[in-house]
């Protein structure tokens, strides 16, 4: 199968990269590389067929790079609420804006399977358990994105390409690309660096799954054509609260002490339960990677220095964006579609948050 991953150099993308050209697929990457990394594409996929160095927004590269494609998969943007609000306007066109137009082109080209990354922020705050039935309740500039992106894309297609919608949990786990600042491998590298584990609040639920299972669902999913409509992607079982996840990093990482503080962050008021029952379903046992295996997975690549101080700014995309948006190096283009797309979000929602 001929597959394009756009934004495929980022930390799930070097993995998938990988991952599908492992089973044989032919691979193109198109990312634009965009944060304040010394990132090679050699060595981050050294397995990909083909690698572009394009802007997700370039709609001619776009289009050469998805020509004869069997599959498109959009995985680029801007993560968490943090690094959109750096700039909504730059995070509307990245996470909104790119996947519409890329959606546009595949229909025009005839792509017959779209699959799009979204993820569980979208529930933002719920009591009891959430399905993919359950109404997306958005709390900030990255959620907005993502559900107006999944409604844009799944309406363009109907009827035109099989669409796969993959509402991620909170990742975890190693890739050639490393991150450091989502919840499970911050503690971790700090517990390891620190011997602490900062912990704001704790009573929030988050679930989480291996940077390695969404690889494998996506290969999955590519490899049963056809739309599989919205999937959230993880398992029953690892769900957390913030505590249990501090817990768990304290375990594997003997002799650290988690360090409490304010009873709820302020900033991130994510709070839900997942359920996962669908893929479960559809493709059973997937998922099935356990928190301590990452947990011990990012500790044993500090411990053998793979990773060595985990406060550098290329394990932080916020820290990345920020440095290349102060040196103009990435800004909102401000196309014609783009300030279409802009106005939508803003209607949709009320007007900007800031």
């Amino acid at each position: 199968m001929r597959v394009v991953l756009l934004g495929g150099a980022g930390y799930l993308g070097a993995v998938a990269t990988r991952h599908l050209s492992a089973l044989g697929h032919h691979v193109t990457v198109v990312d634009g590389l965009i944060y304040a990394r010394d990132d090679d594409p050699k060595r981050l996929l050294p397995t990909a067929t083909a690698f572009v160095n394009a802007d997700l927004r370039d709609v001619d590269a776009l289009r050469r790079a998805m020509r004869g494609a069997d599959a498109v998969v959009h995985m680029g943007g801007l993560v968490g609420e943090p690094a959109c609000a750096v700039d909504e306007r730059l995070a509307v066109e990245l996470n909104f804006a790119s996947p519409v137009l890329a959606a546009a082109i595949a229909r025009d080209l005839g792509v017959p399977n779209y699959v799009l990354f979204s993820s569980c922020s979208v529930y933002g705050q719920h009591e009891g358990t959430v399905d993919e039935d359950t109404a997306p309740h958005p709390l900030g500039i990255y959620a907005r994105t993502k559900v107006l992106a999944e409604e844009h894309v799944t309406g363009m297609l109907d009827g035109q390409a099989g669409v796969t919608v993959l509402r991620l949990a909170t990742v975890h786990g190693p890739s050639p690309r490393q991150r450091l600042d989502s919840v499970a491998n911050r503690m971790t590298a700090q517990a390891v660096a620190t011997g602490r584990i900062p912990l704001n609040g704790g009573s929030q639920r988050r679930p989480l799954v291996h940077v390695a299972d969404v690889a494998e669902v996506l290969a999955a999913v590519l490899g049963h054509p056809g739309g599989h409509g919205v999937l959230n992607v993880g398992a029953d079982g690892e769900n957390y609260t913030i505590t249990q996840i501090a817990q768990t990093v304290a375990r594997a990482v003997p002799g650290t002490h988690i360090d409490r503080g304010p009873e709820r962050d302020e900033a991130d008021a994510r709070d839900y339960r997942t359920s996962f029952g669908r893929l479960a379903d559809l493709l059973p046992g997937t998922c099935p990677t356990p928190l301590i295996d990452g947990v011990r997975q990012i500790a044993a690549a500090m411990a053998d220095q793979r990773i060595t101080d985990p406060d550098r700014p290329e394990y932080d995309n916020l820290k990345g964006l920020r440095a290349c948006h102060a040196a103009g190096r990435l800004q909102a283009v401000r196309s014609a579609e783009c300030d279409r797309l802009w106005q939508e979000y803003a209607d949709a929602f009320g007007g900007v948050l800031r």
